[in-house]
């Protein structure tokens, strides 16, 4: 057993197609893609290292590697691995080594009118899509699923958007504007009564405050789920564009009569979308938001002008009216989310396929570069600027990154956090995670030995009881069809020689174990989590996959 977990990492480089640079929270190596347009619009495909300067808060940051990301890369199979190996190495994966589309159909937040036609102009884009572009599906409803993982056959990715289920959100939003209609014919009924006004102005206000909760909710959990996404494509390098199409997040929610009243109260979020959208950016996810309410009509306003906005006197109820309008804006949230990422916001267009075929074409003229960071971590969000040394070249980029600094104690996961992870139908990549697991001679029927590893360089180390060290946990879950789920954790620590972390190899970060399991389990998934950064890495082993070996003749 020692021996095969010592050929591991061997095996793995020797297959392996393509060799990534590695970058690291060790290193302190800020990687950042950028997409490079002339003034028609058109992708720049010749910039060299030389005609780009970066800048971070004033400071110019000297390139330590560039590379041109836009050229049409020719599709190969993923490497196979020899049996009872097991990896979330993305060169080992369906799917490309570099740069990827990640297109994520939006239920959550999308009327059921809008749904139907969502999906058509969908289909019809695909119908237009370069050959061997790489794409994924994505389906946000209730949770965050896989309609498809990446591939080249569009055909295929055709019919399974037609085959699947879009389940409708389990809790939907009033429309106040039908509710407001009605309660103004009902006014006119009673001559303006005082009391059915009374009346009315409170079902109304109910309604707004239903309506808020509603909206919160999914906010929450669009972002949860827009970040497991990150997650699940961390460890791709190049251009990621995560095209989200659905009705989008409000960032300012108002109730009541534009926030007065007995019911009123205004609400922003901005804080909460900002640091979601920089953990966005630091994972080099790039938002591109096409909106599925298609060519808008009296959108004279957003919640980021809503104090400066004239009360129109449409009715008895404008006030309320105006508020949910203003509260239902996706596009704050959206541009303030694409700004930060470096992606785009496709509005007031009846055709979406436009907004998709940007975000494609933008990898066509995008770049990949990075500096080191000399400077010890400050814990705060850095603005970058990316100037071009060549005139008519514009930049689309992401705002900057966050400087992180690890809190100083580290941190375990709770019940639920292991829970998430371990269920979650898309594995993190965040951490390069190696496996082997076989069918252990000699011992028991069905007993396995498992060796995993976590690639060193995507750890923290720091000075713990006079050595560098990295602390991990690590959790062994095995699932079954019917979800039951029996899970081993434990933790451990990575010391690095002489309290040097680059002196750190991939058997210093290797965790074994030998048991039997349930005859039930079909999926044996393994997590390994750094406790400062947060940060974990995924691998799934089929027990089907699980390879066992003759005894020796005796």
């Amino acid at each position: 057993m020692r021996i095969l977990a010592a050929l591991l990492l061997a095996i793995l480089a020797a297959v392996a197609q393509e060799p990534a640079p590695t970058f690291s929270t060790t290193t302190r190596l800020m990687e950042f893609s950028f997409v490079a347009l002339d003034k028609s619009g058109k992708p720049v495909t010749d910039l060299k290292m030389q005609d780009i300067q970066v800048f971070d808060k004033g400071k110019r940051r000297d390139l330590s590697f560039f590379r041109f990301e836009g050229q049409q890369a020719e599709v190969k199979q993923p490497a196979k691995l020899p049996p009872g190996l097991f990896t979330n190495r993305v060169e080992f994966t369906p799917g490309p080594p570099r740069n990827v589309t990640a297109l994520v159909l939006d239920t959550l937040n999308t009327a059921p009118t809008e749904t139907i036609w969502v999906r058509a102009q969908l289909t019809r884009y695909l119908k237009a899509l370069a050959p061997q572009t790489r794409v994924a599906v994505y389906h946000l409803g209730s949770k965050l699923s896989i309609l498809h993982d990446f591939t080249g056959d569009v055909e295929e990715l055709r019919a399974r958007i037609a085959k699947a289920g879009l389940a409708l959100p389990q809790q939907q939003q009033a429309d106040m504007n039908a509710t407001i209609r009605d309660a103004e014919e009902m006014l006119k009924m009673f001559n303006n009564d005082p009391a059915i006004l009374e009346m009315l102005t409170t079902q109304i206000e109910n309604e707004m405050q239903a309506n808020a909760s509603v909206r919160q909710r999914n906010m929450e959990m669009t972002l949860g789920a827009l970040e497991t996404l990150g997650r699940h494509l961390s460890g791709v390098p190049g251009r990621k564009n995560l095209v989200w199409i659905g009705g989008g997040v409000s960032m300012l929610s108002i109730t009541g009569a534009m926030g007065f009243g007995a019911r009123g109260g205004v609400q922003s979020f901005e804080s909460v979308i900002r640091a979601s959208a920089q953990r966005l950016a630091q994972q080099g996810i790039a938002v591109y938001f096409v909106n599925s309410r298609g060519l808008q009509g009296d959108t004279t306003y957003s919640a980021s002008s809503a104090g400066s906005i004239t009360i129109r006197g449409r009715g008895r109820f404008e006030k309320q009216q105006q508020a949910e309008e203003i509260s239902a804006d996706p596009f704050p949230a959206a541009s303030t989310m694409a700004g930060i990422t470096g992606g785009r916001v496709i509005q007031n267009t009846n055709d979406f396929t436009d907004g998709l075929k940007k975000a494609t074409a933008d990898v066509q003229g995008s770049y990949s570069a990075a500096f080191y960071l000399y400077d010890e971590p400050d814990g705060k969000w850095h603005n970058l600027k990316i100037q071009v040394n060549r005139p008519g070249v514009n930049i689309i980029a992401r705002e900057g990154f966050l400087s992180e600094k690890p809190p100083s104690k580290a941190a375990s996961w709770t019940t639920e956090e292991w829970r998430s992870a371990i269920h979650n139908p898309m594995p993190s990549t965040a951490l390069v995670v190696d496996a082997r697991c076989e069918m252990m001679p000699g011992a028991e029927k069905g007993t396995v030995g498992l060796t995993a590893q976590v690639e060193p360089t995507g750890l923290y180390f720091q000075m713990k009881d006079g050595r560098s060290q990295a602390q991990v946990e690590i959790c062994v879950a095995e699932k079954a069809a019917t979800g039951e789920v029996v899970v081993h954790t434990e933790e451990g620590s990575v010391a690095a020689p002489d309290r040097d972390a680059r002196k750190v190899g991939p058997e210093s970060a290797r965790y074994q174990r030998v048991w039997k399991p349930s005859p039930a389990a079909q999926t044996i998934r393994v997590i390994i989590r750094d406790k400062v950064t947060g940060q974990y890495g995924v691998v799934d082993i089929p027990t089907a996959k699980i390879p066992s070996y003759p005894e020796p003749v005796k």
